[in-house]
């Protein structure tokens, strides 16, 4: 599979995409997700959103899905493709995928998945050509100044018009996503059935599977689907959702579909990257995008006095490598306060007092790996308080 412009380059994460950055956002996220987003937001990014299916959940999912005829499956988050060989085994299907690492895109396409390294929102694919969409989406909200989604919704809006009329949909999202899901899916899929993963990777993230058939659902199927998830995410819990196991409900027939195209619309961004340095344009900008650390070497004319030694310090300017051989070492200043504590008396009544003081910390690490800090008091035993403390009482 290639792109719409001839190329595909999946050799290196890209680092210059922006743009498309911000619709498939960087996001291990904590064990309990539903209560601390943001940590699991900015951490998730790190490992751009990927959360691969565990083995033991991909079987089960398997044992529901028969494939009788041949068929064109996809995975737009397809990672390294571990999930959609796992829902596809021993059958007769082509595999298509979309991932945004290059390092992962390149062993999926590896294993067998036609597979676009790039941005699932700037691939584009014939409607109604895909008979069973895996979507497994970063568990993220969209970044912007207002009215930010949530990636789970966003993702299933993009891609389950993939979907032929009868084509199955297997979405793997954390139980508290299924209220943002539940519009989507309540109008367009039938024969939903919403199931809980117990894998530990699974109940860590709290994850959940739900299987459906594309269909246009109106009126009193319409309301009960509204009502099931309803009952589901609102007045239910994650415990109380059935178990994904193998016969849990009746199994979901793939139907068939021919061959179908996968292009990409984007910018070849790794392209870009490797003509970047040689542009003039990047020549002129990089000074000030890019500046380089101003560096003084060599010794003052006069010593430094304390004060002098105090503001370098805490300005980070006495930081860096020095010495040479077994004394070549790792500098590093911080601020740090001290407190004293002492209480006073005034006639009846006891005044406790607090006294702050900063005073600056070095630590060394040496190249032989041992490691020294130095400061202006003595080291601290193990049962001393951080603050020091006067007398318990003192006249005023």
């Amino acid at each position: 599979m290639t792109t719409s412009d001839g190329m595909r380059r999946p050799n290196r994460s890209p680092s210059l995409a922006l743009p498309w950055m911000a619709g498939y956002p960087l996001g291990s996220p904590p064990k309990k997700i539903h209560n601390q987003g943001e940590t699991m937001r900015n951490v998730a990014r790190l490992k751009m959103g990927y959360y691969p299916l565990p083995e033991s959940e991909g079987v089960k999912l398997r044992s529901l899905l028969t494939y009788s005829q041949s068929a064109s499956v996809i995975d737009p988050c397809v990672g390294q493709g571990a999930a959609l060989h796992l829902v596809t085994s021993n059958a007769p299907v082509r595999r298509y995928g979309i991932e945004l690492d290059a390092e992962r895109a390149r062993i999926a396409d590896a294993s067998g998945i036609e597979t676009i390294q790039g941005n699932t929102f700037d691939a584009l694919a014939k409607p109604e050509s895909f008979s069973l969409l895996y979507l497994n989406p970063p568990y993220d909200s969209e970044i912007g100044s207002t009215a930010n989604r949530r990636m789970e919704a966003v993702f299933l809006e993009h891609t389950y018009r993939w979907l032929v009329m009868g084509g199955v949909l297997v979405l793997v999202i954390p139980y508290e996503r299924l209220h943002d899901c539940a519009g989507i899916l309540s109008s367009h899929f039938a024969a939903l059935n919403v199931f809980r993963m117990t894998d530990p990777e699974s109940v860590q993230y709290r994850q959940i599977a739900v299987l459906g058939v594309r269909n246009d659902v109106r009126s009193a199927a319409l309301e009960r689907n509204k009502r099931q998830f309803h009952n589901i995410g609102v007045y239910g819990s994650f415990l109380k959702v059935p178990e994904l196991q193998p016969g849990v409900c009746q199994p979901y027939s793939v139907p068939q579909s021919s061959e179908t195209t996968l292009t990409y619309r984007s910018l070849p961004y790794d392209i870009l990257e490797d003509l970047l340095p040689h542009s003039p344009a990047w020549k002129q900008v990089a000074p000030l995008l890019l500046p380089s650390d101003d560096v003084a070497t060599g010794r003052p004319i006069t010593p430094l006095h304390g004060g002098h030694v105090g503001l370098l310090c805490t300005a980070g300017l006495l930081n860096g490598v020095f010495g040479e051989g077994e004394d070549r070492h790792i500098a590093r200043w911080r601020s740090v306060k001290h407190v004293t504590t002492f209480v006073e008396q005034e006639g009846d009544a006891e005044v406790i007092h607090h006294r702050e003081r900063w005073t600056n910390e070095l630590r060394l690490v040496y190249a032989d790996g041992r490691t020294l800090k130095l400061t202006e008091t003595p080291a601290k035993k193990e049962d001393e308080a951080d603050g020091e403390c006067a007398p318990a009482a003192r006249a005023a």
